[in-house]
């Protein structure tokens, strides 16, 4: 086999570097879309402490990217927690890992392109003055076809090769982090010189106490924040295909939780302070809607600003979060986890065309079965995400503890960031997952407020993800059973310490 040849069966690597990476990562959170999501509802659960929910939302986001940074460093696979997973914990819960990363991108994507497709109307409407505009944004049988031809066409980019993702990325994230800071700017100056229409408040660093509004509204909090912050760790399934594919992308995702920490609290501290804790309480139930007030309230006739901001973080993100579950997708079917055709990789671009496009297939055809049911029961499916996020984040953080296991003593750093830290992380995650399971449990917790089975969709949608991926992989296992044959292992030791690099193992575990 010539090089060429080798190569086309490869992803491309060092396709992209730090800087893309970061910006994939903070891309992939859709911070402008996920603070319109969840700010509203944040504020009527724990009023002004609402950036203090932000604040505590990051620690065990922050935990669990310390994990992702360590495991990376010996292993930099794409499939990222399917693979560590598996080498510390066995097949069978590598296998549900990858699976629950595959399914949040199947669940999201398609809403994601239908909110870039709103906000984008929504922004061009109050540019141009167009009520037309503005109107079609709220008519889903024009929202839909174009959020399809929307994750069309971030998919055929995807395809195109990484680098050219990229480019797209550094100019979508500048327009929301700039569009944010300016909002957020006039919002504070506005609120403390009295100048906001609404109930305007003064800032206080008692704001930032998470603990203020009281113990059930920090735990029900933090499920939004988990939701918000969501999404960093792409810039590590893209390992393969970064300079210093064993040290960069986890540097990145360390570096974007922090990134979204500042963004997010300033934020929440300036919308806080303009609208004021009623205003936000009253109108919680409205999401996205929120923005589309303030921005127009804030900003005036340049509130179109923030709304194609809005857009443009849920286009991007519709891009990014095809990126974790098409790797994941790559790194399974060459284990033969799944169907080995899955694993192909484009021989031109050099990206896994055919995950990708499965993943696009899968997630338009939930978006609009969801949407046919009730735009109600695609909200339901969203919500459905917290389990799955909870659970493969989880997973990551024990499995970080396990497959370290012979080094945590020895040092203190160690033992608190490849051990304590996770683990801490991962539990704190299992409590969010308990808690979330008892939410959706109550059918009134849910959008539609219908009961699916006696309890709320979400639930009802979360458990029958899983129950199809464990149906497909006792499937699959009686077709193929050489995945399941893998046993946990240990890391090099040399590589653990640094004194030479993780050895490339797509096919296989060592040992």
């Amino acid at each position: 086999m010539t090089d060429t040849q080798a190569q086309q069966g490869e992803l491309k690597a060092g396709a992209i570097g730090f800087t893309d990476a970061l910006v994939i990562g903070l891309a992939s959170t859709s911070p402008a879309y996920s603070l319109a999501a969840i700010i509203g509802a944040v504020t009527a659960l724990a009023g002004v402490h609402a950036p203090g929910i932000l604040l505590a939302s990051f620690v065990p986001m922050a935990l669990i990217a310390a994990a992702f940074l360590y495991l990376n460093r010996v292993d930099p696979d794409c499939g990222t927690t399917f693979s560590w997973v598996t080498r510390a914990m066995g097949p069978w819960f590598g296998w549900l890992g990858g699976w629950a990363i595959m399914m949040t991108g199947v669940l999201i994507v398609g809403s994601l392109a239908d909110v870039g497709v709103r906000f984008g109307l929504y922004g061009v409407g109050e540019l141009v003055r167009s009520d037309a505009l503005v109107d079609a944004g709220d008519n889903a049988w024009i929202r839909m076809p174009a959020a399809i031809a929307l994750v069309i066409v971030m998919t055929w980019i995807c395809v195109l090769g990484t680098d050219v993702s990229a480019r797209l990325q550094n100019l979508l994230i500048l327009v929301q982090v700039v569009s944010l800071l300016v909002f957020a700017v006039v919002a504070l100056v506005r609120a403390t010189s009295g100048d906001s229409p609404l109930d305007e408040l003064t800032p206080s660093l008692g704001w930032l106490n998470p603990f203020g509004a009281g113990g059930a509204a920090l735990s029900s909090g933090l499920l939004l924040g988990v939701f918000a912050y969501w999404g960093w760790e792409s810039a590590v399934n893209l390992s393969e295909e970064t300079t210093d594919g064993d040290k960069t992308p986890g540097r990145a995702a360390m570096l974007s939780t922090v990134v979204l920490l500042a963004t997010y609290v300033s934020v929440a501290v300036a919308v806080v302070a303009f609208a004021g804790t009623q205003w936000l309480t009253d109108n919680a139930g409205e999401e996205e809607y929120v923005f589309y007030v303030l921005a127009t309230e804030v900003l005036g006739g340049w509130g179109w600003i923030l709304l194609l901001s809005v857009s443009t973080a849920a286009i991007a993100s519709t891009q990014t979060t095809i990126i974790p579950a098409s790797r994941t997708g790559l790194s399974m079917a060459r284990r033969a986890a799944i169907p080995s055709r899955i694993g192909h990789i484009h021989p031109q671009h050099r990206t896994p065309d055919v995950s990708t496009w499965v993943v696009a297939a899968i997630a338009i055809a939930w978006y609009v079965g969801m949407y046919l049911i009730s735009e109600n029961a695609l909200f339901d499916s969203l919500t459905a995400l917290a389990l799955l996020i909870a659970f493969y984040y989880a997973l990551t953080g024990v499995a970080c503890a396990i497959y370290y296991r012979r080094h945590l003593t020895e040092s203190v750093r160690s033992f608190v960031l490849i051990g304590v830290g996770p683990v801490v992380g991962a539990l704190m995650l299992v409590w969010l997952l308990v808690l979330s399971v008892r939410d959706q449990s109550d059918p009134s917790n849910s959008y539609s407020g219908q009961a699916w089975l006696g309890v709320g969709p979400p639930l009802v949608i979360g458990i029958a993800v899983f129950l199809v991926g464990v149906a497909f992989m006792l499937f699959w296992r009686t077709r193929d059973a050489s995945y399941w044959d893998e046993r946990p292992s240990l890391p090099d030791p040399d590589v653990v310490h640094g004194l030479k690099p993780p050895r490339p193992d797509p096919d296989g575990l060592e040992g």
